[in-house]
């Protein structure tokens, strides 16, 4: 890495990150140890356990398993202190949010969804949910550099990282703990330790009811300064955790790279995000000109303009930037930033712009 480099970037197999999404995972291993108990199916409806949930008597507990519960992936507004609300008061204002498309019908990747599941699980075991998974399967497993931030008293946060981010072309220190962020996990964990939770959950009767369409477990995570996976192959010897305290970096090729590694695919290394700008015709432009509806990214409107020879970004109303083509559906902001739009014909005939966002794929269809 160029330039100067933080000493508090440095980390070991010992030091300890925020895992993020990868709670889901152990929310996941959670439902399951409770079927195993008949203290939830996956059928039951959110209004079994809590009555005035809107429509709850149409979500079910796989719903919200399965990104399918129709909510959004946050909130539509923000809302202050976040991070200090209980998770009764975050569901509260769950229950404020429409849901985006009935339930069952799509797909759409939902925190939301997961804080209630979340809420559930603690509300069942009478604990929060952090100390139930520290009863359940932090401690069976000697998982002894896990804990976390709210709700369960541990005193092992001894080498703790700082997440890194990427400033005006410097690396700078931010907030690990964000204040629009929700308490109810918040986990910190090891590399080894995560090995622990991915090869305990390949054994029955995890493995069953956790795998994917592609043979295996797993989960990827991530805030400001931090990405995080943690993944397993259910019939292999293949298991993979992969922290960084920074986020400057191709994520998701160097998954993918790893992947074939570790499956003996032919793989390339990832190379330096170098984005080389070329010039298109205004007819080309004007095809991709319109309103999108990113709904994976807070409903929010994405709109493109031409304005003399180039394409325009504007976000919900306010203009943005301007945005270089790479080539004739691919458009970047910077040279050196991995984020960027794509546009792909559909089936009817109208573009879809996929926004690719912290190596995320977040798709809007075109309402203008």
């Amino acid at each position: 890495m160029k330039g100067d480099v933080p000493r508090s970037l440095k980390v070991s197999e010992h030091s300890q990150f925020d895992i993020h999404s990868i709670s889901k995972l152990m929310a996941q291993a959670s439902v399951v140890k409770l079927e195993q108990k008949n203290l939830i199916n996956r059928g039951d409806k959110l209004n079994k356990y809590i009555p005035d949930f809107p429509r709850g008597n149409e979500i079910s507990i796989q719903h919200l398993i399965d990104n399918q519960s129709g909510l959004p992936r946050r909130f539509s507004k923000k809302h202050k202190d976040l991070i200090k609300k209980t998770p009764e008061e975050v569901v509260a204002l769950i229950k404020e949010e429409k849901l985006l498309f009935e339930p069952g019908a799509e797909s759409l990747y939902s925190n939301l969804g997961y804080q209630v599941l979340y809420f559930i699980i603690a509300k069942i075991t009478k604990k929060p949910f952090v100390k139930y998974l520290d009863d359940e399967f932090f401690k069976p497993l000697n998982m002894n550099n896990t804990g976390a931030h709210f709700h369960l008293n541990k005193n092992n946060l001894k080498t703790y990282v700082q997440n890194h981010e990427k400033d005006d072309g410097k690396i700078v220190v931010v907030s690990n703990i964000e204040n629009d962020g929700k308490n109810q996990t918040k986990i910190y964990s090891s590399t080894n330790d995560l090995l622990k939770f991915i090869n305990y959950v390949k054994q029955e009767p995890y493995r069953s009811a956790m795998k994917n369409s592609n043979n295996s477990i797993g989960w990827s995570g991530g805030g400001d300064g931090i990405f995080c996976h943690a993944s397993a192959v259910v019939d292999s010897d293949y298991e993979f955790v992969f922290f960084s305290n920074y986020d400057d970096i191709p994520f998701g090729e160097i998954l993918s790279t790893v992947e074939k590694i570790m499956t003996n695919e032919k793989y390339e290394l990832p190379k330096e995000i170098n984005w080389k700008g070329i010039t298109l015709k205004n007819s080309t432009l004007e095809k991709y000109v319109g309103k999108y509806n990113v709904r994976a990214f807070n409903n929010d409107i994405f709109e493109f303009k031409l304005d003399r020879d180039s394409l325009v970004f504007y976000q919900n109303g306010e203009r943005n930037t301007v945005v270089i083509p790479a080539n004739d559906s691919t458009f970047f902001f910077e040279p050196k930033e991995p984020d960027h739009f794509k546009f792909r014909m559909t089936n009817s005939g109208e573009y879809q712009l996929v926004f690719i966002h912290k190596n995320i794929e977040l798709r809007g269809n075109k309402i203008d």
